[in-house]
């Protein structure tokens, strides 16, 4: 095992069983569900993102429920192509193309101009880790939106948002009962067997009340995420106290990312409410962001002194304590800043700096899953450094935008922002700012899933698809 899963896995090896084998049970149940009607493919992947606490972690992090239900619907989707019943457009063959076209104008780039990566041994990974991308990571979020507009007929956008909020409501609950089993009853092995990690247990790092609840999501970030995305709508059904409720909740996160979240709900809902096309809102929004965040980049020295001054206050330590930390440079001397926003050393930084270095792959990116070979001194004092070194695992970032800005390149990213911000000029006002919501939160916020669902229910062309017919993208 991976020393970067230790804190992931527990030590009691009967909880590690039990952990390790809610996949299986979990995406047996979804899919057992969904062949006999009981929910629809919505609710099968909303359900199934919402229990990634549980993964199998003798293989890797990522193998949880969404995995096994993603690979039967891609599967599925492979077979129906194959035996004629599902049909590809030719203007979303470029979508199935883009990974390939994406590494072929990388390796040209390696032999004919610059080599920018560090290959030891065999260069057999560097031809295999592309390929397990697309199986592993990009295949299955084509399979997924290719079966949402085979069953659009049968899905609506309220559906989705009753599926998330009922979600959220159990979620708080469930992170309720982890605060109780960690803070009164202080019993490790109870919350680990409830999703908590170990690592999110350290009273020193973590959040208001000594622990940073996750309920039965991957990370704390991203049940935070996920519940920045209900905020909204609750508040549009006036159910008041659920919002209140699910957002004490996303506090106790300790997450920036759920304060960045709610800000961006403000600008796109309330300042920018008159716009409404989607694509300019979206990029208003983010610009009003990045305003923001070169205002507090400017004052940041106050911001420090204030917080240093008051760092025994419940208010600064939930609102300031991990975000200056961000910004303090006295540590680590380099200055991570890009137009204002605090970069994660471990995570964002170093492929800025690897970027900054050959600029030229800012045109074409550096290739799907190629992250593992970006050399090693760019990790330098992180965590990950001797894994780079070795060449081992792949580099995931939290901002997505810019992820696929470094795998794809700024023709990738152009191409997929088209792509997600395509909606019907007809939708509701609140489905079309809600969808801009959800690529302005996608800027800062793991929610992969979130916006292909999102974007499938908004498409303009969805009514005039048939079912025999029907749309792979």
């Amino acid at each position: 095992m991976d020393t970067a899963y230790l804190d992931v896995k527990s030590s009691n090896i009967l909880v590690e069983i039990f952990r390790e084998s809610m996949p299986l049970l979990i995406a047996a149940w979804l899919l057992t569900a969904y062949h006999r009607r009981r929910i629809n493919v919505l609710d099968m992947l909303l359900y199934a993102t919402a229990t990634e606490a549980y993964a199998m972690m003798v293989i890797g992090p990522t193998f949880n429920a969404t995995f096994f239900v993603s690979l039967f619907l891609t599967i599925d989707q492979i077979h129906q192509v194959l035996t004629g019943r599902l049909r590809i457009r030719r203007e979303y063959l470029v979508l199935l193309l883009l990974p390939l076209l994406s590494q072929m104008m990388v390796m040209m780039l390696s032999q004919l101009y610059q080599d920018p990566f560090s290959l030891s041994g065999s260069m057999t990974a560097y031809y295999i880790r592309p390929i397990y991308f697309y199986l592993k990571n990009y295949l299955p979020l084509l399979a997924i939106g290719s079966r949402i507009l085979q069953e659009r007929d049968s899905l609506s956008f309220e559906g989705m948002l009753r599926t998330i909020k009922k979600i959220a409501l159990y979620s708080a609950g469930i992170g309720m009962l982890q605060l109780f089993v960690q803070v009164v009853l202080q019993n490790d092995i109870l919350s680990e067997l409830l999703g908590l990690q170990q690592r999110y247990m350290l009273e020193q790092i973590n959040g208001p009340m000594g622990v940073r609840i996750q309920a039965f999501f991957a990370e704390p970030k991203v049940f935070c995420a996920f519940i920045s995305l209900t905020i909204p709508v609750f508040l549009r059904d006036r159910q008041y106290k659920a919002a209140i409720w699910v957002f004490l909740m996303a506090v106790q996160t300790s997450s920036q990312t759920f304060w960045i979240n709610m800000l961006s709900a403000l600008i796109v809902f309330l300042l920018l409410k008159p716009i409404r096309l989607v694509r300019f809102k979206a990029l208003a929004s983010l610009g009003v962001i990045i305003g923001i965040f070169l205002g507090v980049a400017a004052a940041k020295d106050s911001l420090i002194q204030y917080y240093l001054q008051n760092r025994n206050g419940a208010i600064s330590r939930m609102l300031l304590e991990r975000s200056v930390s961000r910004y303090d440079t006295q540590y680590w001397q380099q200055d991570n800043q890009v137009l204002g926003i605090p970069l994660q050393r471990d995570m964002e930084l170093p492929i800025v700096d690897f970027l900054k270095d050959h600029p030229y792959l800012i045109w074409t990116g550096y290739g799907p899953g190629n992250s593992s070979f970006i050399p090693g001194h760019y990790f330098s004092g992180q965590l990950r450094y001797m894994q780079q070194l070795e060449g081992v695992g792949g580099h995931n970032l939290n901002m997505r935008w810019f992820y696929i800005l470094a795998e794809f390149g700024i023709a990738g990213l152009l191409f997929f922002f088209w792509l997600f911000t395509r909606a019907d000029r007809q939708l509701p006002p609140f489905q079309r700012n809600y969808l801009a919501y959800i690529v302005v939160c996608f800027f800062f916020s793991q929610i992969d899933l979130f916006l292909v669902i999102t974007a499938m229910l908004c498409q303009t062309d969805v009514a005039e698809e048939s079912i025999e017919q029907p749309v792979l993208t």
